[in-house]
Parts: structure tokens; sequence; C-alpha cells
């Protein structure tokens, strides 16, 4: 069965390179567009691998979805990989982190990442989770 990845972003062209990337290695990829979008399809679709864009119809959408989305017990194990540009668009000097509270994502990845990348990035996700 393929394994499935919910790809999370506002930017439509974004969307179309790294779903066909993803969809070349074997991967079924589910798109949303908006953190709204992106619960509802998380939930519904139950992705192995989540990756999750932050600024969409807020500059901090993405790192409320991701609280909300470990609050459902079937999300919390689910790698989200974070994948942004809010630190250059936003000049945040500091490197963020993941963590438990804040920020509860397994990975964080600044734009731009080669879909090649990104696709290397889902593959590890899935290795640890089996793990």
């Amino acid at each position: 069965m393929k394994k499935k990845v919910l790809l999370v972003d506002d930017e439509a062209d974004f969307v179309e390179i790294n779903k066909a990337a993803l969809e070349n290695k074997g991967y079924q990829v589910v798109v949303a567009y908006d953190g709204k979008e992106a619960l509802s399809k998380a939930l519904e679709e139950k992705p192995d691998v989540i990756i999750l864009d932050v600024m969409m119809t807020t500059k901090t959408e993405g790192f409320d979805v991701s609280r909300k989305l470990r609050r459902h017990k079937e999300m919390q194990d689910v790698p989200i990989i974070m994948l942004t540009a809010i630190r250059e668009r936003m000049d945040i000097k500091w490197k963020i982190q993941p963590d438990e509270e804040w920020l509860p994502v397994t990975e964080f990845l600044e734009k731009p990442v080669a879909p090649e990348k990104l696709t290397e990035k889902v593959e590890e996700m899935l290795k640890r989770k089996k793990k």
C-alpha cells in the first residue's frame, strides 16, 4: 500500500512541483492550501507524513495547525515536516527549533528546498517512524 503524504502550502506552484516529485517516488499525495483544509484532510485521510508551511492565511498559521494536530490522538505520532521561509521573510535572527509545546513538529526546514531533498526527508521520516 502506498504511503500517504499530506502537502500543505498556499503556493500552487510549490505544491504542484513537490506533489509530482513525491508521486514519482510512489507516494500518494493529498493536498491542502490552508490550515483549515489541512486539519480536516489530516483527520480524514490519516497521512503517514505531513509537510506543513507556516505562512498561509496568517503569518503563523502553520504553527497553530501543528499544535491543533497534536491534540488529536491519531495525529500525535505522525511526522510533521515544517517547511517555511518565515525566518527570511520576517527577518528572524534566531534558529527555530521544534519543541513539544510551541512547535510540536518532527523537523523544521527552511525554504527553498529542492523537491529531491524534500522527498529524501519524507523517506527519512518514514524510516524513523517504523522503529
